[in-house]
């Protein structure tokens, strides 16, 4: 039985034909009906605004405000998409004469969502409108006490939709919501306020589509950031926001946006410049600091942004090392053999335990939830493997919560100390009724490739279905009895590998970041096969092929 380093399962999904079948098999792995929607998106494939319930009635209101001069407020959310979503509608608003202006909570005092605490401060300040993004389905009493001092409520929101949604709005926009006919229920809460901006605009320009498409063409890297730090599928409606949004982020007429993404791009197309680079920079200001800080970076001129940008990557460094340090303190103590992980600190920062939770939960690969104190209650952030209905199961216990809500694997809520210690036990038993045994292992899909094959044609063809995240996944590829030339260190921390192969050019290099432990087995001339990603790099103003590995698999 061959046995991954990793312990994970590699399963030969083909065997390389020629580059033309390559791409079919992938296209078809990938239900790619469409191939100009896939690999040629643009603005002429987005689904009409006006299919999600609503959109006719929230339009109409904003221009009635628009035209009453009333003061409209955009409330959002303290995450990239949250954050992205209210720079989107803001900077749009504020182009075409409403006279808008926002709010966002804070993660620690005020917690996720539209809360009463909110409405005498607008009411003072005499609103009229308030939109909200990234949250607002759940929010019934605080949208009901708006409405009973005057202000009307326009929710934008793509989260899970309970049986109870608030029924005194002019409009709910959710491509979730039951019975809607949008064919697309995946946006991101950035992609559902895009939607609201696209629809508006449709009014503005009703014969001159160029005009949309250019205004839309303004807007859609900031629509980006949430649809891909948010880990929405990057396929159907979400592929061509992505795609779109990408190319023009590195030259984006949002000068904050454009100065985050500055020198990162090796690919114009590259998903994980703002999964993993710019994302956590704006999520660092809400989880550490003030949300409103990533926000001002999104609105600010060129001329204010050196003092923003700073803070933002101080916190960033400080986010990095919090979370290591507490994740150290959380694995010390954690019990992995139980059917969910449950971690609870009362020191630590409360924008920290969604970080935990996920590192957690892809260590044991079981449902997660990490908690930390605030007053008479405990804030949880909960995370769960692909295979898991984390939200669907933690609905089941809605009564026990102060608030709640999430997605199907990323979710979060409330509860009383007095009431966590039952819900730790009660949860842990559902989940145990409804965990397979043995636990699914991790399996990678991988076309098996002669080494001879991995060249400049391959990455061209990997290139092509870039962007790539959730439901369009990088290829991956197995090399078979993989014969290296050489095996060393890569770096001088002894954590890293690479690999050297005469069918590589003299510039290309296979490298395998974290195998830094396998380094003797590997030299000791046991047989082995490579999992790898094929992707092209930029290095001192040199294109090379590198190749990525993802697993190594020891041959009997």
């Amino acid at each position: 039985m061959n046995r991954s380093i990793l312990g994970q399962h590699v399963e030969v999904s083909s065997r390389f034909r020629s580059i033309d079948r390559l791409r079919e098999e992938l296209m078809v792995a990938r239900n790619v009906a469409d191939t100009a929607e896939f690999f040629s998106p643009d603005f002429g494939h987005l689904h009409d605004p006006f299919l999600l319930p609503g959109m006719e009635a929230a339009v109409e209101r904003i221009f009635l405000a628009r035209d009453r001069h009333e003061r409209v407020v955009v409330f959002g959310d303290y995450d990239v998409d949250g954050i992205s979503s209210t720079a989107l509608l803001v900077r749009f608003f504020h182009r075409h004469g409403v006279e808008i202006s926002y709010r966002l909570p804070d993660r620690a005092k005020d917690g996720y969502g539209f809360k009463p605490h909110f409405l005498p401060d607008l009411a003072e300040a005499q609103v009229g409108l308030v939109i909200t993004v990234d949250c607002g389905t759940r929010d019934i009493d605080t949208i009901a006490g708006a409405v009973a001092r005057g202000i009307d409520v326009i929710v934008t929101d793509h989260h899970h939709v309970p049986e109870r949604v608030p029924e005194e709005v002019v409009a709910l926009l959710n491509p979730r919501l039951p019975g809607t006919s949008y064919p697309f229920p995946h946006l991101a809460g950035s992609g559902v306020a895009f939607k609201l901006l696209h629809a508006c605009l449709l009014r503005l320009y009703p014969h001159d589509p160029a005009r949309v498409r250019r205004e839309l063409a303004r807007y859609c890297d900031i629509a980006t950031l949430g649809t891909i730090a948010d880990c929405m599928p990057l396929v159907w409606e979400n592929r061509t926001i992505a795609t779109l949004g990408l190319k023009s982020m590195a030259k984006s007429e949002h000068p904050g946006l454009a100065r985050l993404v500055e020198g990162r791009f090796q690919n114009p197309l590259d998903a994980d410049v703002v999964g993993f680079q710019v994302g956590p920079r704006i999520n660092a200001a809400g989880r550490l600091g003030s949300p409103y800080l990533a926000l001002r970076a999104l609105l600010a001129g060129e001329d204010s942004l050196d003092p923003i940008l700073s803070d933002l990557e101080q916190i960033n460094e400080r986010r990095k090392s919090e979370t290591e340090r507490y994740l150290a303190s959380a694995l010390a103590v954690v019990d992995g053999s139980r059917p969910a992980v449950f971690w609870d600190s009362s020191d630590v920062p409360h924008g920290i335990i969604g970080l935990i939770a996920g590192r957690l939960a892809n260590r044991f690969d079981k449902p997660t939830i990490c908690l930390c104190s605030h007053g008479e209650n405990m804030v949880a952030s909960c995370r769960g493997p692909e295979w898991f209905d984390l939200v669907g199961v933690l609905e089941e216990f809605r009564e026990w919560f102060v608030a709640f809500g999430g997605h199907r694997q990323a979710a979060g809520f409330t509860i009383a100390h007095d009431r966590y210690d039952a819900f730790r036990e009660a949860f842990s038993v559902r989940v145990g009724e409804l965990l397979p045994d043995p636990l699914p292992m991790r399996t990678l899909r991988a076309v098996a490739v002669p080494m001879e094959s991995v060249n400049g044609n391959l990455a061209d063809l990997v290139d092509s279905f870039r962007p790539f995240g959730r439901g369009n996944e990088k290829p991956l590829f197995l090399l078979e009895d993989f014969l290296p030339e050489e095996i060393s260190y890569l770096g001088n921390s002894l954590k890293h590998l690479k690999f050297r192969h005469r069918s590589l050019p003299d510039d290309g290099e296979i490298v395998a970041f974290g195998f830094g432990d396998s380094y003797r087995t590997l030299r000791s001339g046991v047989r082995f096969d490579l999992v790898i990603e094929v992707e092209r790099t930029n290095f001192r103003g040199r294109t090379r092929i590198q190749l990525l590995v993802r697993d190594i698999v020891l041959r009997n």
